[in-house]
């Protein structure tokens, strides 16, 4: 009896324990890439019954769980009431929002056209910064 207590004791001390040099592999070691971070991102506008044809200005920030602007890149669409999403444009350009880099805080307008007028539609706005991603939305209905 004697004897067994000494070989169970002697495989319980050699067996892994983590000092040797076969503990890991390699693989095991870190396969995912570099940590999401963590940040806060928010849409506002002033109303949500922007009059048609004229400037409805928007911010959209992006920040780090501190309160430090974060680098990123947006994608702005405007989702109309049969669920389709169509890009926004940068302004009075014909430049695509789709992936736009920004630092920090966004600013821009949108003009609503006059058939927009009485028609629910939604900005849907997709912060992606630091490995991960947010997707704000924001209801208007043009008058």
């Amino acid at each position: 009896m004697r004897r067994f207590g000494a070989v169970v004791l002697l495989a319980v001390a050699s067996s892994g324990c983590g000092g040797g040099k076969q503990g890991r592999t390699p693989a095991a070691r870190s396969t995912a890439g570099p940590r999401p971070v963590a940040f806060r991102a928010s849409l506002s506008a002033r109303t949500h019954r922007p009059r048609v044809g004229s400037k409805w200005w928007y911010v959209v920030r992006a920040v780090d769980l501190r309160g430090r602007p974060l680098r990123g890149r947006l994608t702005v669409q405007v989702v109309d009431p049969l669920g389709t999403a169509h890009p926004a444009e940068a302004g009075t350009s014909t430049r695509k929002l789709l992936n736009f880099p920004f630092a920090g805080r966004y600013r821009d307008f949108a003009q609503w056209p006059a058939v927009a007028r009485g028609y629910r539609l939604t900005l849907r706005v997709v912060v992606k910064a630091g490995g991960s991603s947010r997707t704000l939305a924001y209801w208007v209905r043009p008058r």
